[in-house]
């Protein structure tokens, strides 16, 4: 059994979240022909990786002698944190990075049954190939070292935290305000087919003229999409937002045209 006290744990979740994200960042960028930055900060971390690496450590490691045990205890743990994930991130951040609604045995398109026996083949790998040289590095590091390593890796890790959740609720507010004038302007277009022979010609024009100036304040929040909201469009390709759906499509394309014309 491995025992490790709380600073060679926070080193542990670093280092998992770092391979996660290198993991994450190949397949992603090979599926896609170009570099994607995978995850929701800026730097190599994604944390669900380490997250859920370090909940496998605890739920599996005294049951290594049972390799089978090992596995259920790793798919269960895991799925119920990629569920749990998925629903937090859907509710704070009103976007659906992860879908699995096209995959069969999805439940609410945030688990699935293929994702769940990945996470279970995932702990068997983690358990038996990778934990026994990390353990082994962690245990030659002298007790200061450990200790420098996570506090500086955990000011890193909160700064990038705290400024990539910051962008998302900046991207939040740019789609909700694109959401509230396409919505007005979906109104006054009703307006114009529905009422044009009972409008005077002095109100018809009124209306156009909003219409239109709606229209370039729209393309103006469309413009305010930053470097952060474009790597996050990006990262998360099959990305959705129920809430901000049409918004959401204009920004995805648009980031999408952009990347191509580079």
């Amino acid at each position: 059994m491995y025992t490790y006290n709380l600073f060679q744990w926070i080193l542990l979740f670093y280092i998992y979240c770092f391979l996660g994200w290198c993991v994450e960042s190949t397949i992603v960028s090979t599926r896609e022909k170009r570099f994607i930055n995978r995850g929701f900060l800026k730097g190599p971390f994604l944390p669900i990786y380490g997250t859920g690496t370090i909940l496998i450590l605890f739920v599996s490691l005294p049951l290594k002698d049972h390799p089978i045990l090992v596995y259920i205890a790793g798919l269960i743990s895991t799925t119920i944190l990629e569920y749990f994930t998925g629903w937090l991130m859907e509710t704070l951040f009103k976007i659906k990075y992860w879908d699995y609604t096209d995959d069969k045995f999805n439940y609410k398109g945030r688990i699935c049954l293929v994702s769940s026996l990945f996470w279970g083949v995932l702990t068997l790998f983690v358990v038996y190939v990778i934990h026994a040289p990390i353990s082994t590095f962690i245990a030659s590091l002298g007790n200061t070292t450990t200790v420098v390593l996570s506090v500086v890796a955990s000011i890193i890790f909160i700064f990038d935290f705290v400024y990539s959740t910051y962008n998302v609720l900046d991207l939040n507010r740019i789609l909700e305000f694109m959401t509230k004038i396409r919505e007005e302007m979906e109104s006054l277009s009703t307006q114009i087919k529905e009422k044009t022979s009972s409008l005077s010609s002095t109100d018809l024009s009124l209306i156009k003229e909003k219409l239109s100036s709606l229209k370039v304040e729209y393309d103006k929040y469309a413009e305010k999409v930053n470097f952060f909201h474009k790597q996050i469009i990006k990262a998360y390709p099959s990305a959705s937002s129920k809430k901000f759906n049409e918004a959401f499509k204009v920004l995805k394309d648009k980031i999408g045209n952009t990347f191509r014309r580079k």
